[in-house]
């Protein structure tokens, strides 16, 4: 047993990289669609909301973050506030966000870049292609966080570069008439803002690995706050033309594609595809970074086996996670049987976000009054949000609880070490 410690690399710019990738997935690529269904051309106004709720979380976890330079983001936050239970809870809740988020990602990326051949589609060929994105994950993950890091900015500057230049290039041929609003209901709006919220999501994972960042006090809040300006503009940018260009945008399947093929033809819906496999990886490959860390917090902690915490010798990375996440992801992901575990984080994340905004107004916590407010504030549009929930959400976010209550009660009874020292893997 040694006290082995991760190695600080991460600088702003990475840091920025790292959240851009973690937020921009596949959701842009689909959501346009979604959201135009249910309040057309309102979903405008739907965006907006969104990016103004999500700003008010980045606040609140940027007061958080810059407290702190120990790793774990919302797990060290609610647990010094609440207690470990309840930062096990926000944990594990944390772990099955990011391992559902990851094989949805997977079985995306195989679905995009299988319609570019004919034989794409093939079950032999979609299952080799969700192996070569977890391969590809796993390798760069254990290659140290500086592989990770620079690989998150390459394609991120790969996924952001075609969304910007579609948002420009489109402006030149939108259709006014397609802007009038219509009456619509409260209740689909308030779902449409919930739909959005989930696609700005992502961004805490930059609170995660505070220990392989420079200087997390100040980098961490900076990195937050650049991201979520970003991701919000580049949102509001193509979802503004997927509406002013297509003519039928809530029938269409892949709607940026659409977009893509109305500018430049066929070439451009097949680049459009590439580029949404793309996003996917890249956001695979940060959930990965997140979610092992986060492993590695609990693991200090003694909330879950020291093995999960392990960190390689050289790199300095936890080895045994990424094994264990990226096969489990990619099992997921292959026999498609994670559709039930994919409802359990519709509304996770929304309650780490609560739990966040709690933590940020407990007697001594993080920021001054005006932050309190803000964290206020977005914690009752929270709760008014999590009433857009479906029951069948309701009820695997419920079961996901509990499973982690047993989980906590069964690692207490076992009588953990408060504190393990990280074991080392060759």
């Amino acid at each position: 047993m040694s006290g082995l410690l991760p190695i600080r690399s991460l600088g702003p710019l990475r840091l920025v990289a790292v959240g851009i990738n973690s937020v921009i997935g596949g959701g842009i690529f689909i959501l346009p669609a979604t959201v135009a269904a249910l309040v057309g051309a309102t979903s405008l106004v739907a965006y907006l909301a969104a990016a103004m709720v999500v700003a008010g979380v980045g606040l609140t976890l940027a007061a958080l973050a810059a407290r702190t330079d120990r790793s774990g983001g919302p797990y060290s936050y609610v647990s010094h506030a609440f207690g470990p239970f309840a930062g096990f809870q926000v944990g594990w809740l944390f772990c099955l966000a990011r391992l559902t988020a990851m094989a949805n990602l997977m079985n995306g990326f195989a679905r995009y870049l299988g319609t570019l051949a004919p034989w794409g589609a093939q079950p032999l060929a979609q299952t080799l292609l969700v192996l070569i994105c977890a391969v590809g994950v796993v390798g760069i993950n254990v290659a140290g966080i500086k592989a990770a890091s620079g690989a998150a900015t390459a394609l991120a500057i790969l996924k952001v570069g075609p969304l910007v230049l579609l948002g420009v290039a489109g402006l030149f041929f939108l259709r006014p008439e397609r802007f009038v609003l219509i009456p619509v209901h409260p209740a689909d709006f308030l779902r449409a803002v919930l739909l959005l919220i989930f696609a700005f999501t992502g961004f805490e994972i930059l609170t995660v690995p505070a220990e392989e960042s420079l200087r997390p006090r100040r980098d961490i809040p900076f990195a937050l706050l650049v991201t979520i300006a970003s991701v919000c503009l580049i949102y509001l940018a193509v979802h503004t033309v997927a509406l002013g260009v297509l003519p039928d945008l809530p029938s269409e399947t892949a709607p940026l594609a659409g977009v893509a093929a109305v500018l430049a033809g066929p070439s451009g819906r097949y680049g459009m595809t590439a580029v949404a496999a793309i996003s996917m990886a890249g956001c695979t490959l940060v959930s990965m970074v997140g979610a092992t860390r986060l492993l590695y917090a609990m693991a200090r902690s003694g909330q879950v086996p020291a093995i999960l915490g392990a960190l390689g010798r050289r790199r300095r990375t936890p080895v045994v996670a990424t094994f264990l996440f990226g096969g489990l992801a990619a099992a997921l992901a292959i026999a498609g049987g994670y559709a039930e575990l994919a409802a359990i984080s519709a509304g996770t994340r929304m309650l780490i976000y609560l739990g966040c905004c709690g933590a940020c107004l407990v007697p001594g916590a993080a920021g001054g009054a005006g932050r309190r407010v803000v964290a206020a504030l977005t914690a009752a549009v929270i709760v008014l949000l999590l009433g857009a929930l479906e029951g069948r959400e309701i009820v695997a976010g419920l079961a996901g609880l509990g499973c982690g209550t047993v989980m906590y009660l069964m690692a207490r009874r076992g009588g953990a070490p408060a504190a393990p020292l990280q074991r080392e893997v060759p």
